[in-house]
């Protein structure tokens, strides 16, 4: 990576740049960092990275076309209620042959271990659905967090999921390991024809339990 790019919900861990020639990076969250930290307590011994842009980091409005050499997104897109949509988004503020970097958590590995992948059908109709009909799919993606997830049942769950709703609280909305995630970037390229190319794909295991994806604009 190099030139000037921007990095998607860091919180406390901003990837390391190091070693590359960064002219600018704009660290880029759905919050301000005041809000961060009423949304996250379980991290106030951290630090947080200073939030330059507040703005829907699936949608980016802000930000011209083909205007980035990069951007960062590492434990996000399963937090994103559209992730196709995002991808399609992502790909149209970089400019060609700009690159999209994602370190996204294996399934296997965290506590989605007992959920199924999410299907490419399901990523789909996600992508087709109006915003009122998308918010309907959400409700079974935060009762899926209070029953798969937080072991409640009944109308404990059903008051988890409504909990969670009020507060806008950021869920794994989907989950995958290494191999479903390439199956749905590969659909998201062939069959809704976004013009990525993969760049770099490393699976995940038990010590490193994220696949990094590094995909480049076409």
């Amino acid at each position: 990576m190099h030139g000037t790019g921007i990095e998607i919900g860091a919180l406390h861990k901003p990837l390391n740049l190091r070693g590359l020639k960064i002219e600018k990076i704009t660290y880029v969250d759905r919050m301000t960092n005041e809000a961060l930290r009423q949304q996250y307590p379980e991290l106030n011994q951290f630090p947080l990275v200073q939030v330059d842009l507040v703005s829907d980091g699936s949608v980016l409005e802000a930000i011209p076309d083909n205007s980035l050499d990069f951007i960062i997104a590492n434990h996000l897109i399963e937090h994103l209620e559209n992730p196709i949509l995002a991808l399609k988004n992502w790909n149209s503020k970089l400019k060609p042959q700009g690159v999209l970097y994602m370190a996204v958590p294996d399934k296997r590995f965290t506590f989605d271990i007992d959920r199924p992948c999410t299907t490419n059908q399901h990523l789909h109709e996600d992508f087709q659905s109006s915003k009122n009909e998308l918010a309907k799919r959400n409700l079974d993606h935060y009762r899926t967090t209070a029953v798969t997830i937080e072991k409640r049942i009944g109308q404990d769950a059903d008051e988890r999921a409504r909990d969670l709703i009020a507060r806008n609280y950021s869920i794994h909305f989907h989950a995958w390991d290494s191999d479903c995630f390439r199956n749905f970037i590969e659909f998201v390229i062939t069959e809704i024809q976004v013009p990525y190319v993969i760049l770099n794909y490393n699976r995940a295991n038990r010590i490193l339990k994220e696949y990094i994806v590094i995909l480049g604009k076409q």
